[in-house]
């Protein structure tokens, strides 16, 4: 209500004090809107400071006005019109060579009458006209300038006449354009016309016919002061400060250009503004009421435009425009009151719903499945960045996010970000985890900064009556994934703090193995040459009872501190010989990669495990691939490259993992017995927008080629960047446009290993 009752007033006070200076500005903008150039009908003879410099004396002899006219005179000047005070006497020769010149013009001269203040303090007025030798062979017109009244002291009316000792006269652009008008009546000066487009010559040129004649001929002659040094300049709007010659020169233009302009009252303008401020209050669409509200404000300032360059009338448009502010100031209080409702769900930095509207919202579904992300690194980001920054990155985040689900996002606390992913099945959980961390791999620029987004998750799943709970714990959940370098974790009830139930998994490890609760599933591989599947990578996953899908992030890192790491990897290879040799028995050569962490390689124990175990499958070992992590291999070279020509001596086919992440060399690749690299993800994901990632990619393929290796790309996920791998002559790729990691059964359609089960009839 306050800020309605304000705006009423600021209305009040436009119509009541301030109507004419706005109506003033808004001529002014119009004005430059629709600049253009003077007729060139009307040239003025300037009193400059060459001149000045030329006839050293002021005021001039007259016979220089005499000699000055007898040249305009000779080049076939129509009107020659003086802006120059001759109201005293000069020496009575002067005087009179001057009249000559007057009486033996061809040209109709006009000499300044005006009225005055008697001087500085004065009150009196004083009608000066020419002395009367000069009067007989002339006529009189007015060239009192009169500046605006309203404090601005600019000029920016012209009158069409005055009186003078009595006596009515036209003013000087009255008589220029023929215009009648009564005395102290006055019309707007067109300052749309650009006063620096009005032709103009020096006195002295003229005066010594240093000038071209057809610049005159026919043409009407205005002779004043534009030097400093005479003092006869006033304020105008749009072009600063003009000498007095130049001021009459508009205003005569302006009447030449259509007589006096009509000025229109607010009525018509008045009545759009009616329109707009009906379709405001009236029921209906929004963005229609809007857009006629907005159409009728557009209308009423185009509307004296209009009548300004067609028609030579304008009209008054700030009542109408007042009109308008004060509906606009009513929608806004009524907007600021619906926003100050919703304030209280709202973060004010990222313009994002808060945790009460999370809460809010979840509570609504009746199985809520919320996500809360934690941006690490975020107190070196805030520090850095201003507050308006910081939503920029939330919207920049949201902007990605979205990609992946169409779900609201939520900003629940200084560093968290939140979202529900109800439509999102369980199996599908860790895949959806996936998505969102791929999407946040490249740094997301703030002006000229770039910096890492990445998030650590944290899931909650129950009903939405307990949505406090929920998101506190998938808050919670992703603290601790932040704290021990996971992607996501999941939050189930009764959970520590401190998240050692992470110790517990280990003592169910046997016991998922021995369920089936952990299993292993394969990701697609194509040859991108023919796009035929031509493998899959074996992925260990694990379907707790109670926790859901457990990221392999969770657990894998886990089982290498404690040493279950072995155990895990020979589950995974059982597994996949399995496959193997049952694909292999139908005639099917689809092979697979298992990964093989770095500690490993240095266990004798395990690689007996290993080789033993490919020996007893009877699959062919060259179906499968054992992929090695650069960087591990790098570790303890002579070790690792001992481990892999072990291996490749039965047979089995050898892949350096997450290529490009680590420091390899040349030489070091020639060194090792590999039939394949890797290009690591990060890489590939930045192949079609990061140039950089391009080379690097294009040269370990052509590198990988001399060498007799074969190149796959991980991290394929959209086709663009397919395309641009298949060009450079990548052999295989591999990411979610391929496919997902998926069960054996699936895969096996897909090869064509099984036939697909068909639906009882």
């Amino acid at each position: 209500m306050t800020v309605l009752l304000a705006a009423l007033g600021a209305a009040a006070a436009v119509l009541v004090w301030g109507n004419g200076i706005v109506e003033d500005q808004l001529r002014t903008a119009r004005d430059a809107v629709r600049s253009h150039d003077a007729s060139g009908e009307v040239v003025i003879v300037e009193i400059d400071a060459a001149s000045l410099v030329a006839i050293d004396s002021w005021p001039w002899p007259r016979s220089h006005h005499g000699r000055l006219v007898e040249r305009l005179n000779e080049a076939g000047a129509q009107t020659i019109a003086f802006d120059v005070d001759f109201s005293s006497r000069s020496t009575p020769d002067e005087d009179q060579a001057f009249a000559d010149a007057l009486a033996a013009s061809q040209a109709l001269v006009l000499l300044p009458a005006f009225r005055q203040l008697a001087g500085a303090g004065e009150t009196e007025i004083v009608d000066s006209e020419p002395i009367p030798v000069l009067r007989d062979s002339a006529f009189l017109a007015a060239v009192n300038i009169r500046p605006d009244r309203n404090g601005s002291g600019q000029v920016r009316r012209a009158l069409l006449g005055v009186n003078t000792n009595g006596l009515p006269r036209p003013s000087l652009p009255a008589m220029l354009a023929g215009t009648q008008g009564a005395s102290d009546q006055d019309f707007p000066i067109d300052f749309a016309i650009d006063p620096d487009t009005i032709p103009r010559l020096s006195f002295a040129d003229v005066e010594t016919g240093a000038f071209d004649a057809a610049a005159v001929q026919g043409k009407i002659v205005m002779i004043g002061a534009t030097a400093i040094e005479m003092g006869d300049r006033y304020a105008v709007p749009g072009h600063g400060v003009l000498p007095g010659v130049v001021i009459q020169a508009l205003a005569a233009e302006t009447l030449m250009a259509g007589g006096v302009p009509a000025e229109h009252g607010p009525g018509a303008a008045l009545l759009m503004a009616l329109v707009g401020v009906m379709f405001l209050i009236v029921p209906g669409a929004l963005w229609i009421r809007g857009a006629v509200f907005a159409a009728s404000g557009l209308m009423i300032l185009l509307w004296p435009l209009v009548l300004e360059s067609r028609f030579n009338a304008t009209a008054a448009i700030v009542p109408a425009i007042a009109m308008l502010a004060a509906a606009a100031a009513t929608a806004l209080a009524l907007a600021g009151i619906r926003k100050y409702r919703q304030a209280a769900l709202e973060d004010e930095i990222s313009g994002l719903p808060n945790h009460a509207a999370l809460v809010r919202d979840a509570k609504r579904s009746p199985h809520a499945k919320i996500v809360v992300g934690n941006i690490q690194g975020f107190a070196e980001a805030a520090a850095l960045f201003s507050a308006d920054e910081i939503g920029v990155l939330f919207q920049e985040l949201v902007r990605r996010l979205s990609i992946t689900t169409n779900s609201a996002f939520y900003r629940i606390d200084d560093s968290l970000i939140a979202w529900r992913c109800d439509h999102v099945a369980d199996d599908n959980l860790e895949d959806h985890m996936e998505a969102v961390t791929t999407l946040l791999r490249a740094p997301i620029s703030i002006g000229s900064q770039r910096i890492d987004a990445l998030l650590a998750l944290g899931v909650a799943i129950g009903s939405g009556r307990d949505a406090p709970k929920l998101v506190a714990g998938a808050a919670a959940a992703a603290e601790r994934a932040a704290a021990a370098g996971q992607r996501w974790e999941r939050y189930v009830e009764g959970d520590d703090p401190d998240g050692k139930w992470h110790l517990a998994l280990l003592g169910e490890l046997d016991d998922a193995m021995e369920s089936g609760d952990l299993w292993v599933a394969f990701q697609p591989k194509i040859d991108l040459a023919s796009m035929d599947v031509t493998g899959a990578e074996a992925l260990v996953r694990w379907q707790h009872p109670v926790r859901g899908a457990i990221p392999p992030d969770s657990f894998i890192p886990l089982a290498e501190k404690r040493g279950r790491i072995a155990d895990l990897t020979l589950f995974t290879v059982d597994r996949t010989l399995d496959a193997l040799a049952s694909w292999q028995k139908a005639g099917n050569k689809t092979g697979l990669s298992v990964n093989v962490s770095a500690t490993l390689l240095h266990n004798s124990r395990f690689m007996e495990a290993l080789v033993k175990r490919v020996e007893n499958s009877n699959v062919e070992p060259g179906l499968l691939t054992v992929e090695v992590t650069e960087s591990a291999a790098m570790e303890d070279e002579e070790s690792a490259i001992a481990a892999m020509h072990r291996l490749r001596s039965k047979g089995i086919r050898l892949s350096v993992d997450d290529y490009g992440t680590g420091q390899s060399t040349l030489s070091y690749l020639k060194r090792l017995p590999a039939d394949e690299i890797k290009i690591d993800k990060s890489f590939v994901q930045g192949v079609d927008t990061n140039a950089s990632d391009r080379i690097l990619i294009r040269s370990t393929i052509e590198l990988a080629h001399e060498l007799n290796l074969k190149v796959v790309a991980e991290g394929v996920e959209d086709l663009d960047c397919l395309n641009i791998l298949t060009e450079m002559g990548c052999d295989v790729g591999q990411g979610f446009f391929i496919g997902k990691p998926m069960p054996r059964e699936e895969f096996e359609i897909c090869i064509g290993a099984v036939e697909p089960k068909r639906k009882a009839a």
